[in-house]
């Protein structure tokens, strides 16, 4: 839905997560944008801290049920792993999980979220910081329907396929090497309608003293690949830890 209302004028910004600091890369959030007439137009890290929060009154001892977001999940697997009673229920967002806990009324559900959930929608946190690691973040992108013009973007976001030959990636990731490139991430998502072959995310951000980094490795790629796409155009955020 995002996708769709930014790249129909409906909305002029959306907002979307890429990847976990735990959990990972959020495949579907990738394909769609490979999918939508979309521009990556700013990037943020934001702190996570997830906690588990239930109806007043109730405990850790009476939660049958979890709900959450498979991500938040994930990122809390080992604190679920050690309660293998509870059964875990897919909600579409963590503040969305936190909101069916409260309609439900029911003391044996618990969402996990963020405290600003529970304070919401008048929930008790009945376990604190359940994820795996306490260096947890996850990386949001804005994204517009008009590709971001600020000279000062020292980032990149670009999707490209191959030519299915021996040696195409490493001759992409030399190229950008070559042009002093930092690949920052790489992401490999299926071709629909093409079994085993594969499209490639990939951000690149450019050392302080190169203005014109970007732009060359760009067309480094782009001499290289079979199809190239910039995704983006943006400035770097600064790293959490």
């Amino acid at each position: 839905d995002i996708f769709g209302h930014v790249a129909s004028g409906q909305a002029d910004v959306g907002v979307v997560p890429l990847e976990n600091a735990l959990a990972g890369s959020v495949h579907e959030n990738y394909d769609l944008l490979g999918e939508f007439p979309v521009s990556i137009i700013a990037e943020a890290y934001l702190p996570v801290e997830l906690h588990l929060m239930s109806l007043p009154g109730s405990d850790v001892g009476h939660i049958q049920q979890v709900l959450s977001h498979p991500k938040a999940l994930e990122q809390c697997s080992k604190f679920l792993e050690e309660r293998a009673t509870l059964s875990q229920v897919i909600c579409s967002d963590t503040a969305g999980a936190a909101l069916e806990v409260r309609r439900r009324g029911d003391a044996s559900l618990a969402a996990i979220a963020s405290e600003e959930a529970a304070q919401e929608h008048n929930l008790q946190i009945i376990a604190r910081g359940i994820q795996n690691h306490a260096m947890n973040a996850t990386r949001f992108v804005a994204i517009s329907a008009s590709p971001n013009v600020e000279a000062k973007a020292d980032k990149c976001s670009l999707l490209f396929t191959l030519p299915h030959q021996p040696g195409s990636l490493a001759r992409i990731l030399a190229a950008v090497a070559g042009q002093d490139g930092n690949i920052t991430k790489i992401e490999s998502r299926p071709m629909p309608g093409k079994p085993f072959e594969y499209a490639f995310y990939l951000d690149i951000q450019a050392p302080l003293d190169s203005q014109d980094c970007i732009s060359r490795c760009i067309e480094a790629i782009s001499g290289s690949a079979a199809s190239c796409r910039v995704l983006g155009r943006y400035r770097a955020a600064p790293p959490l830890f």
